[in-house]
């Protein structure tokens, strides 16, 4: 059964359908986790309500892979987005009592499908669009992505404070069904494409989940510096304004709702830089956001530390769309899964590890020394990756 006739399927879809998933997913999640909070008055079980969705991804990662490497990508996300759909709509019947159990029970178990969703979509992209506009559907892609996540997460206070729970989970079947829509304008690969993830005789290649690419190792290994940043800002965004500003906690908010648009301008700034992202050497992205970084640090008053501050995020940002795009637009169609994969995996687990890593050293050393270490780290991580030679679509290939 279909519900769009092949003409007027669409790879732009994907944006608006990844704006539509992460945007009821995240005005749940946020007002799922500040009931917990409120509830049981314990910041960590809040916390862990708001990464519980990423936990699936990293524990299934070989069934996720195998996924990818065996189904066409779009099938994929139409099943991913059906099952997230009836979970959903089957809390809606939880008794009253049952209903903040089984609401945390139903994100967790959602977020393997969510993953599903998102990673697919990067397949999909790479199946239907060319490759001279690859880098700007990808940066599209997440924009949307991005834009949901932001306003799920501003409208989770204001809804929150007007619905109950079921009504946010009501809402949030009613993006679900969009998004289910959407996945059905989501077009096929073109006749005689070849598969991602198979070889030419059909058997499935991408199952296994291994890189053995050196180049696409290290550009891994320049990717996952950004989940390191994002560690630390997940960390910085509390202790730069209480420990290096001496605010409080409205200064805190300021900087959260800074960091947010400049995470958000980093992400549109990086659409119109796409044709110049691949004349600038690949080292560049990675120490270019730490001199605004340390500076920021270093001078501790509050206008120019929000400024600089807001510098490091927005090259954060795009630093982040140019390997993502180096990334999706070098794997091999045979290693295409497992990069989408390990890149759904390995970027939550790097952000966990920093957050534990720079949150135990601004504890113990202070904001200062903690930001050294990220710049040291990352002008280390850039020097060992040194080797990677400036190629950006296939079928060039870096030695």
């Amino acid at each position: 059964m279909t519900f769009f006739p092949a003409t007027f399927r669409s790879p732009h879809f994907i944006p608006v359908l990844l704006f539509v998933n992460t945007c009821g997913s995240f005005l749940v999640l946020v007002s799922l986790s500040t009931h917990v909070g409120s509830v049981t008055g314990s910041g960590l079980l809040a916390g862990a309500v708001l990464s519980a969705p990423w936990l699936p991804a990293l524990l299934l990662a070989g069934p996720l892979n195998r996924l990818l490497g065996r189904h066409a990508p779009e099938r994929l996300v139409r099943l991913a987005e059906a099952a997230s759909l009836l979970m959903t709509a089957a809390a809606l019947v939880a008794p009253g009592r049952a209903l903040l159990a089984v609401a945390t029970a139903l994100v967790l178990a959602r977020g393997f499908f969510e993953t599903v969703t998102r990673s697919a979509t990067s397949v999909a992209l790479r199946g239907t669009v060319p490759p001279q506009r690859l880098d700007r559907a990808n940066t599209v892609a997440e924009i949307g992505k991005l834009t949901g996540l932001s306003v799920g997460a501003a409208l989770a206070g204001p809804a929150g404070a007007v619905l109950p729970l079921r009504g946010l989970i009501a809402v949030n079947v009613a993006t679900l069904a969009l998004s289910a829509l959407l996945a059905w304008a989501l077009p096929s690969p073109p006749e005689g494409a070849p598969v991602e993830g198979r070889d030419g005789a059909g058997s499935a290649t991408g199952t296994r989940l291994r890189v053995e690419d050196p180049v696409l190792r290290r550009l891994f290994a320049r990717f996952l510096l950004v989940a390191f940043w994002q560690g630390f800002h997940t960390v910085a965004v509390t202790v730069i304004p209480l420990h290096v500003l001496g605010g409080g906690t409205r200064l805190v908010g300021v900087f959260v709702a800074i960091s947010a648009i400049a995470i958000f301008a980093g992400s549109l700034a990086a659409l119109p830089a796409q044709r110049y992202l691949d004349r600038v050497p690949s080292a560049a992205w990675a120490v270019l956001p730490m001199p605004p970084l340390l500076a920021a640090v270093l001078v501790g008053r509050t206008v120019p530390t929000l400024v600089l501050y807001a510098l490091f995020l927005v090259l954060f940002e795009v630093a982040y769309v140019h390997y993502n795009n180096r990334l999706l637009a070098a794997a091999s169609a045979e290693e295409l899964s497992s990069v989408v994969t390990l890149r759904a995996t390995l970027l939550p687990s790097g952000v966990a590890v920093s957050i534990l890593v720079m949150g135990a050293l601004c504890d113990l050393v202070g904001p200062l020394p903690a930001a050294l270490v990220v710049a040291v780290i990352t002008f280390l991580v850039t020097a060992a990756t040194g080797t990677i030679r400036q190629t950006w679509r296939r079928p060039v290939r870096d030695a």
